[in-house]
Protein backbone atom coordinates (compact mmCIF):
# COMPACT_ATOMS: atom_id res chain seq x y z
CA UNK A 1 0.00 0.00 0.00
CA UNK A 2 1.27 3.31 -0.72
CA UNK A 3 -0.07 6.48 1.04
CA UNK A 4 -0.12 10.09 -1.17
CA UNK A 5 -0.28 13.57 0.62
CA UNK A 6 -2.58 15.90 -0.54
CA UNK A 7 -3.13 17.97 1.71
CA UNK A 8 0.80 18.57 2.29
CA UNK A 9 3.34 20.03 0.27
CA UNK A 10 7.11 19.14 0.37
CA UNK A 11 10.00 20.49 -0.47
CA UNK A 12 13.46 19.35 -2.17
CA UNK A 13 16.70 20.87 -0.37
CA UNK A 14 20.01 20.71 -2.14
CA UNK A 15 23.54 21.59 -0.54
CA UNK A 16 26.26 21.73 -1.89
CA UNK A 17 29.39 21.98 0.39
CA UNK A 18 33.30 21.22 0.66
CA UNK A 19 33.86 17.66 1.86
CA UNK A 20 35.06 19.31 5.25
CA UNK A 21 31.74 20.92 6.02
CA UNK A 22 29.74 17.80 5.14
CA UNK A 23 29.82 16.26 8.62
CA UNK A 24 28.74 19.21 10.82
CA UNK A 25 25.66 20.11 8.64
CA UNK A 26 24.68 16.46 8.40
CA UNK A 27 24.62 16.50 12.75
CA UNK A 28 23.10 19.67 12.51
CA UNK A 29 20.41 18.64 10.40
CA UNK A 30 20.16 14.63 12.18
CA UNK A 31 19.32 16.80 15.55
CA UNK A 32 15.84 16.82 14.33
CA UNK A 33 13.67 14.16 15.25
CA UNK A 34 12.81 11.91 12.35
CA UNK A 35 14.96 13.62 10.11
CA UNK A 36 17.16 12.09 7.30
CA UNK A 37 19.50 13.00 4.44
CA UNK A 38 21.58 11.79 1.61
CA UNK A 39 24.58 12.87 0.55
CA UNK A 40 26.90 11.73 -2.29
CA UNK A 41 30.40 12.85 -3.55
CA UNK A 42 30.61 15.01 -6.59
CA UNK A 43 33.94 17.98 -8.04
CA UNK A 44 33.70 21.35 -8.53
CA UNK A 45 35.35 22.85 -12.03
CA UNK A 46 37.66 25.61 -12.47
CA UNK A 47 39.29 26.80 -15.10
CA UNK A 48 42.40 28.06 -15.31
CA UNK A 49 43.02 31.75 -16.25
CA UNK A 50 46.70 31.73 -17.97
CA UNK A 51 46.05 31.38 -21.87
CA UNK A 52 49.20 28.48 -21.66
CA UNK A 53 47.38 26.70 -19.11
CA UNK A 54 44.09 26.34 -21.22
CA UNK A 55 44.97 23.11 -22.73
CA UNK A 56 45.44 21.60 -19.16
CA UNK A 57 42.04 19.49 -18.17
CA UNK A 58 40.15 22.03 -15.44
CA UNK A 59 40.70 21.89 -11.66
CA UNK A 60 38.20 19.65 -9.98
CA UNK A 61 37.75 20.13 -6.10
CA UNK A 62 35.70 17.50 -4.45
CA UNK A 63 32.55 18.50 -3.11
CA UNK A 64 29.29 17.01 -1.55
CA UNK A 65 25.41 16.92 -2.07
CA UNK A 66 23.49 17.14 1.07
CA UNK A 67 20.18 16.27 -0.15
CA UNK A 68 16.58 16.27 2.06
CA UNK A 69 12.61 16.07 1.31
CA UNK A 70 10.88 18.00 3.81
CA UNK A 71 7.91 19.95 4.39
CA UNK A 72 6.99 22.70 2.91
CA UNK A 73 6.69 24.71 6.40
CA UNK A 74 10.41 23.58 7.26
CA UNK A 75 12.43 23.85 4.66
CA UNK A 76 13.58 27.11 5.01
CA UNK A 77 14.38 26.76 8.52
CA UNK A 78 16.46 23.88 7.55
CA UNK A 79 18.16 25.81 4.19
CA UNK A 80 18.89 28.62 6.76
CA UNK A 81 20.31 25.95 8.97
CA UNK A 82 22.74 24.33 6.31
CA UNK A 83 23.57 28.16 5.46
CA UNK A 84 24.89 28.97 9.22
CA UNK A 85 26.31 25.32 9.82
CA UNK A 86 28.43 25.85 6.81
CA UNK A 87 28.89 29.44 6.36
CA UNK A 88 27.97 29.57 2.70
CA UNK A 89 27.74 33.24 2.73
CA UNK A 90 31.62 33.47 2.37
CA UNK A 91 32.72 33.49 -0.97
CA UNK A 92 33.91 30.10 -3.38
CA UNK A 93 32.59 27.73 -0.64
CA UNK A 94 28.90 26.40 -2.04
CA UNK A 95 25.47 26.16 -2.89
CA UNK A 96 21.71 25.42 -0.90
CA UNK A 97 18.19 25.78 -2.59
CA UNK A 98 14.73 24.18 -2.47
CA UNK A 99 11.92 23.01 -5.38
CA UNK A 100 8.83 22.78 -4.08
CA UNK A 101 7.48 19.58 -5.33
CA UNK A 102 4.10 19.31 -7.58
CA UNK A 103 2.92 16.16 -6.46
CA UNK A 104 4.98 13.80 -3.64
CA UNK A 105 3.64 10.03 -3.10
CA UNK A 106 5.20 7.87 -0.02
CA UNK A 107 5.36 3.79 0.02
CA UNK A 108 3.64 2.25 3.54
CA UNK A 109 7.36 1.39 4.77
CA UNK A 110 9.23 4.88 3.84
CA UNK A 111 9.67 7.22 6.26
CA UNK A 112 8.91 10.70 5.77
CA UNK A 113 10.14 13.56 7.11
CA UNK A 114 7.93 14.43 10.31
CA UNK A 115 5.40 17.18 9.75
CA UNK A 116 4.53 20.17 12.31
CA UNK A 117 1.96 22.14 12.56
CA UNK A 118 3.47 25.63 12.56
CA UNK A 119 6.86 26.37 10.88
CA UNK A 120 9.85 26.11 12.42
CA UNK A 121 10.87 29.90 13.24
CA UNK A 122 15.11 29.43 12.90
CA UNK A 123 16.01 30.88 9.90
CA UNK A 124 19.41 31.94 8.40
CA UNK A 125 20.58 35.95 8.69
CA UNK A 126 21.80 35.56 5.43
CA UNK A 127 19.26 36.69 2.85
CA UNK A 128 17.96 33.75 0.46
CA UNK A 129 16.84 35.01 -3.53
CA UNK A 130 13.75 33.44 -5.14
CA UNK A 131 15.84 34.91 -8.54
CA UNK A 132 17.18 31.46 -9.44
CA UNK A 133 17.49 28.70 -11.68
CA UNK A 134 18.92 25.06 -12.07
CA UNK A 135 20.35 23.29 -14.79
CA UNK A 136 20.64 19.96 -14.81
CA UNK A 137 22.53 18.50 -17.90
CA UNK A 138 23.84 14.81 -18.46
CA UNK A 139 26.28 14.00 -21.06
CA UNK A 140 28.86 11.45 -21.77
CA UNK A 141 32.08 12.20 -19.42
CA UNK A 142 34.01 12.71 -23.16
CA UNK A 143 31.48 16.10 -23.77
CA UNK A 144 31.41 17.44 -19.99
CA UNK A 145 34.54 19.56 -20.07
CA UNK A 146 33.25 21.05 -23.00
CA UNK A 147 29.79 22.01 -21.94
CA UNK A 148 31.11 22.93 -18.26
CA UNK A 149 33.49 26.01 -20.30
CA UNK A 150 30.54 26.71 -22.51
CA UNK A 151 28.75 27.23 -19.17
CA UNK A 152 31.77 29.51 -17.30
CA UNK A 153 32.11 31.75 -20.56
CA UNK A 154 28.47 32.15 -20.97
CA UNK A 155 29.16 33.56 -17.21
CA UNK A 156 28.23 30.89 -15.29
CA UNK A 157 29.57 29.12 -12.24
CA UNK A 158 31.95 25.95 -12.51
CA UNK A 159 29.71 23.66 -12.89
CA UNK A 160 29.09 20.45 -10.02
CA UNK A 161 29.57 17.08 -11.29
CA UNK A 162 28.59 14.08 -9.90
CA UNK A 163 28.46 10.42 -11.53
CA UNK A 164 25.08 8.65 -12.90
CA UNK A 165 24.17 5.62 -14.91
CA UNK A 166 22.34 5.93 -17.49
CA UNK A 167 19.43 3.24 -18.00
CA UNK A 168 16.19 3.12 -20.84
CA UNK A 169 14.87 0.60 -22.91
CA UNK A 170 17.94 -0.76 -24.59
CA UNK A 171 19.16 -2.48 -21.20
CA UNK A 172 15.67 -4.50 -21.96
CA UNK A 173 17.41 -5.92 -25.52
CA UNK A 174 19.73 -8.40 -24.50
CA UNK A 175 23.18 -8.30 -25.98
CA UNK A 176 22.32 -4.76 -27.48
CA UNK A 177 22.88 -3.22 -23.86
CA UNK A 178 26.71 -3.90 -24.41
CA UNK A 179 26.90 -1.42 -27.52
CA UNK A 180 25.34 1.83 -24.65
CA UNK A 181 27.54 3.67 -22.34
CA UNK A 182 25.97 3.39 -19.29
CA UNK A 183 28.34 5.89 -17.49
CA UNK A 184 27.41 9.57 -17.63
CA UNK A 185 28.25 13.10 -15.72
CA UNK A 186 25.25 14.64 -14.57
CA UNK A 187 26.55 18.73 -14.62
CA UNK A 188 24.39 21.17 -11.97
CA UNK A 189 24.55 24.50 -12.55
CA UNK A 190 23.27 27.65 -10.44
CA UNK A 191 22.20 31.02 -12.16
CA UNK A 192 20.54 33.38 -11.94
CA UNK A 193 16.87 34.19 -13.72
CA UNK A 194 18.57 36.82 -15.78
CA UNK A 195 21.42 34.35 -17.00
CA UNK A 196 19.60 31.74 -16.85
CA UNK A 197 18.53 31.23 -20.39
CA UNK A 198 21.69 32.30 -21.51
CA UNK A 199 23.71 29.62 -20.19
CA UNK A 200 21.19 27.37 -20.98
CA UNK A 201 21.80 27.95 -24.89
CA UNK A 202 25.28 28.15 -24.33
CA UNK A 203 24.74 24.93 -22.83
CA UNK A 204 22.91 23.40 -25.18
CA UNK A 205 24.89 24.29 -28.00
CA UNK A 206 28.12 23.12 -26.64
CA UNK A 207 26.93 19.88 -26.49
CA UNK A 208 24.89 19.39 -29.80
CA UNK A 209 21.89 18.53 -28.23
CA UNK A 210 20.36 19.07 -32.01
CA UNK A 211 22.21 15.55 -33.11
CA UNK A 212 20.52 12.11 -31.69
CA UNK A 213 22.03 10.55 -28.29
CA UNK A 214 24.40 13.76 -26.92
CA UNK A 215 22.46 13.82 -23.52
CA UNK A 216 19.75 15.62 -22.37
CA UNK A 217 19.29 19.49 -20.32
CA UNK A 218 16.50 20.74 -18.28
CA UNK A 219 16.01 23.61 -16.53
CA UNK A 220 13.84 24.51 -12.60
CA UNK A 221 12.83 27.28 -11.14
CA UNK A 222 13.98 27.33 -7.60
CA UNK A 223 11.74 28.31 -5.26
CA UNK A 224 14.62 29.74 -2.76
CA UNK A 225 18.17 29.31 -2.18
CA UNK A 226 21.82 30.94 -2.81
CA UNK A 227 25.02 30.46 -4.59
CA UNK A 228 28.62 31.13 -4.18
CA UNK A 229 30.38 28.91 -6.82
CA UNK A 230 33.89 30.21 -8.19
CA UNK A 231 34.11 29.34 -11.70
CA UNK A 232 38.41 30.24 -12.22
CA UNK A 233 41.65 29.89 -10.78
CA UNK A 234 43.95 32.62 -10.60
CA UNK A 235 47.42 33.65 -9.33
CA UNK A 236 46.43 37.41 -9.79
CA UNK A 237 45.65 38.72 -6.34
CA UNK A 238 42.33 40.38 -7.24
CA UNK A 239 40.49 41.93 -4.25
CA UNK A 240 36.90 40.59 -6.04
CA UNK A 241 35.96 38.29 -8.33
CA UNK A 242 33.70 38.88 -11.36
CA UNK A 243 30.64 37.59 -9.99
CA UNK A 244 31.17 39.67 -6.53
CA UNK A 245 31.50 42.96 -8.78
CA UNK A 246 28.27 42.30 -10.62
CA UNK A 247 26.39 41.73 -7.18
CA UNK A 248 28.06 44.80 -6.34
CA UNK A 249 26.53 46.72 -9.57
CA UNK A 250 23.45 44.96 -9.11
CA UNK A 251 22.91 46.42 -5.01
CA UNK A 252 24.47 49.82 -6.71
CA UNK A 253 22.13 50.19 -9.39
CA UNK A 254 19.11 48.84 -7.44
CA UNK A 255 18.62 46.66 -10.37
CA UNK A 256 20.01 44.40 -12.95
CA UNK A 257 18.30 45.98 -15.85
CA UNK A 258 22.12 47.26 -16.70
CA UNK A 259 22.99 43.80 -18.00
CA UNK A 260 20.82 44.50 -20.69
CA UNK A 261 22.39 47.01 -22.40
CA UNK A 262 23.35 46.34 -25.80
CA UNK A 263 27.36 46.80 -25.68
CA UNK A 264 27.39 44.56 -22.98
CA UNK A 265 25.38 42.27 -24.50
CA UNK A 266 27.28 42.12 -27.63
CA UNK A 267 30.53 41.43 -25.94
CA UNK A 268 29.05 38.34 -24.20
CA UNK A 269 27.75 37.19 -27.11
CA UNK A 270 30.71 37.54 -28.87
CA UNK A 271 32.71 35.70 -26.62
CA UNK A 272 30.16 33.03 -26.11
CA UNK A 273 29.54 32.69 -29.66
CA UNK A 274 25.79 32.63 -28.93
CA UNK A 275 23.15 35.26 -30.26
CA UNK A 276 20.92 36.85 -27.69
CA UNK A 277 18.08 37.23 -30.37
CA UNK A 278 18.64 34.31 -32.48
CA UNK A 279 16.90 31.11 -31.78
CA UNK A 280 18.67 28.41 -30.46
CA UNK A 281 19.53 25.74 -33.05
CA UNK A 282 18.49 22.90 -30.02
CA UNK A 283 14.81 22.46 -30.37
CA UNK A 284 13.30 23.01 -26.62
CA UNK A 285 10.55 20.60 -25.54
CA UNK A 286 8.12 22.36 -22.93
CA UNK A 287 5.14 20.66 -20.84
CA UNK A 288 7.73 18.08 -19.29
CA UNK A 289 7.93 17.03 -15.87
CA UNK A 290 10.92 15.68 -13.79
CA UNK A 291 9.47 12.42 -11.92
CA UNK A 292 12.07 11.82 -9.03
CA UNK A 293 12.35 8.34 -6.70
CA UNK A 294 13.93 7.29 -3.56
CA UNK A 295 14.53 3.39 -2.87
CA UNK A 296 16.84 1.32 -1.14
CA UNK A 297 19.52 0.29 -3.56
CA UNK A 298 18.48 -3.45 -3.42
CA UNK A 299 15.49 -2.67 -4.98
CA UNK A 300 16.47 -0.07 -7.66
CA UNK A 301 16.44 -2.29 -10.37
CA UNK A 302 12.87 -3.81 -9.82
CA UNK A 303 12.16 -0.04 -9.52
CA UNK A 304 13.24 0.65 -12.77
CA UNK A 305 11.73 -2.40 -14.29
CA UNK A 306 8.88 -0.76 -13.11
CA UNK A 307 9.11 2.82 -14.68
CA UNK A 308 10.14 1.25 -18.20
CA UNK A 309 6.79 -0.91 -18.28
CA UNK A 310 4.69 2.29 -17.66
CA UNK A 311 6.56 4.54 -20.63
CA UNK A 312 9.58 6.15 -19.27
CA UNK A 313 12.08 6.56 -22.14
CA UNK A 314 14.77 6.72 -19.73
CA UNK A 315 16.50 6.85 -16.36
CA UNK A 316 19.47 8.68 -14.62
CA UNK A 317 20.63 6.52 -11.29
CA UNK A 318 23.16 7.04 -8.97
CA UNK A 319 23.81 6.12 -5.29
CA UNK A 320 23.77 8.08 -1.48
CA UNK A 321 24.14 7.32 1.54
CA UNK A 322 21.29 8.08 3.63
CA UNK A 323 21.47 8.87 7.38
CA UNK A 324 18.19 8.42 9.63
CA UNK A 325 18.35 9.40 13.21
CA UNK A 326 16.23 6.33 14.82
CA UNK A 327 13.74 6.89 17.82
CA UNK A 328 16.61 5.90 20.74
CA UNK A 329 18.94 8.31 18.99
CA UNK A 330 21.18 6.20 16.84
CA UNK A 331 21.79 7.32 13.18
CA UNK A 332 21.96 4.71 10.60
CA UNK A 333 23.60 4.82 7.08
CA UNK A 334 21.61 2.64 4.46
CA UNK A 335 22.42 2.83 0.61
CA UNK A 336 19.68 4.35 -1.23
CA UNK A 337 18.88 4.99 -4.96
CA UNK A 338 18.06 8.07 -6.57
CA UNK A 339 16.60 7.31 -10.46
CA UNK A 340 15.25 10.83 -12.26
CA UNK A 341 13.67 10.74 -15.29
CA UNK A 342 12.46 13.64 -17.46
CA UNK A 343 8.61 12.28 -19.01
CA UNK A 344 5.67 14.14 -20.03
CA UNK A 345 3.02 15.26 -17.52
CA UNK A 346 0.67 12.70 -18.76
CA UNK A 347 3.04 10.06 -18.23
CA UNK A 348 4.26 11.52 -14.75
CA UNK A 349 0.41 11.83 -13.76
CA UNK A 350 -0.08 7.91 -15.13
CA UNK A 351 2.94 6.50 -13.29
CA UNK A 352 1.05 8.56 -9.88
CA UNK A 353 -1.85 6.56 -10.37
CA UNK A 354 0.08 3.12 -10.77
CA UNK A 355 1.72 3.81 -7.85
CA UNK A 356 -1.32 4.79 -6.07
CA UNK A 357 -3.12 2.10 -6.57
CA UNK A 358 -0.32 -0.56 -5.50
CA UNK A 359 1.82 -1.14 -8.63
CA UNK A 360 4.86 -1.25 -7.22
CA UNK A 361 4.35 -3.33 -3.76
CA UNK A 362 5.69 -6.46 -5.40
CA UNK A 363 9.15 -4.75 -6.02
CA UNK A 364 9.46 -2.14 -3.02
CA UNK A 365 7.21 -0.31 -1.02
CA UNK A 366 10.34 1.88 0.91
CA UNK A 367 9.80 4.53 -1.61
CA UNK A 368 9.23 8.01 -2.12
CA UNK A 369 8.18 9.67 -5.67
CA UNK A 370 7.77 12.99 -6.27
CA UNK A 371 7.53 15.54 -9.24
CA UNK A 372 8.74 19.02 -10.25
CA UNK A 373 7.14 20.82 -13.21
CA UNK A 374 10.16 21.76 -15.85
CA UNK A 375 9.68 25.00 -18.16
CA UNK A 376 12.15 23.92 -20.74
CA UNK A 377 13.83 20.93 -21.67
CA UNK A 378 16.99 20.56 -24.26
CA UNK A 379 17.36 16.99 -25.95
Amino acid sequence: MTSAAPLEQYSQGTAVLPVNNVDSVMQALLERTGAYATTWQARGTLLREQWWQKYLPPISPAKSIVQFLAPVNQAPALVGQVVETSNLNRQATGAVFSNVCDRVIFGSDFRKWPNRETADTLLASHTLTDHLNIIFCTVSHHLSPRVSKAAIEAGAHGPIVYYSEGRGLRDRLGWLRITKDHEKEVLMVVAEAENAQRVFDAMAKSGEFHLPGRGFMYRLIIDRGMFHLASRVSHHHHRANMQQIIRAIDHLSGHTHWRDHTAIQMAIDERTNVTAHSPSVTPYLHNQTRLSAICPSTHSNDLMDFFLECGVPGLSLHYGQTLRKETDGEVSHTEYALLQSVVATDTADHIFEEIDHGATENACDDLCVFSHRIPEVAC
